[in-house]
């Protein structure tokens, strides 16, 4: 998508058109930084993300418990070579069933953060277009990478008017984010 975003605004400054663009850039970063409802989504995410841990505390708890089954048994001269290989497979299936599960962690986390950030990502998207559509740009770019390598006019970075922009329609309760 960045790729795309920095492709389409070469093809523009490169071919060029009867009327010179515009172009605003502005840092998602900070702004989402600021923003009172990226503290209450990465609280939400925060809590999602300690359940997943637990399942996988338990999880491991049960890893723990079927190790030490197995190596007591395998201590046994006595124990049956079936018993110790019975063991040794629940031992590996739950090493197994923990990677998998971490791993589906990750993605439901990912996913949970994706689906509670468009909203906010939507906002800055409208107020980055509403700010830029009011100083006269024709595109704004996010710059979160650092990808404007130059830039002739500081004013064309309108990060700030976006946080102003958005904070101002933000109801009178919140505070910007790191505010107490």
């Amino acid at each position: 998508m960045k790729r795309f975003m920095i492709t389409l605004a070469v093809a523009l400054l490169s071919f060029g058109s009867l009327k010179a663009q515009k172009i605003a850039y502005l840092n998602m970063q900070t702004v989402l930084d600021t923003l009172p409802e990226t503290d209450s989504v990465r609280g939400q995410l925060y809590k999602y993300a300690g359940k997943l841990q637990q399942d996988l505390n338990d999880l491991g708890g049960e890893i723990e418990k079927a190790k030490s089954a197995y190596e007591a048994i395998n201590a046994d001269a006595t124990a049956s070579q079936v018993r110790k290989e019975l063991l040794a497979k629940r031992y590996q299936n739950l090493v197994e069933e923990y990677q998998r599960t971490e791993q589906d962690a990750q993605k439901q986390l990912m996913e949970k953060e994706k689906e509670k950030m468009q909203p906010v990502y939507d906002l800055i998207k409208k107020s980055a277009g509403e700010v830029g559509k009011t100083k006269g740009y024709t595109l704004v770019l996010n710059n979160t990478n650092g990808m404007v390598l130059y830039n002739l006019n500081d004013a064309d970075d309108i990060t700030a008017q976006v946080v102003k922009y958005m904070l101002a329609k933000a109801p009178a309760t919140t505070k910007p984010a790191g505010t107490k």
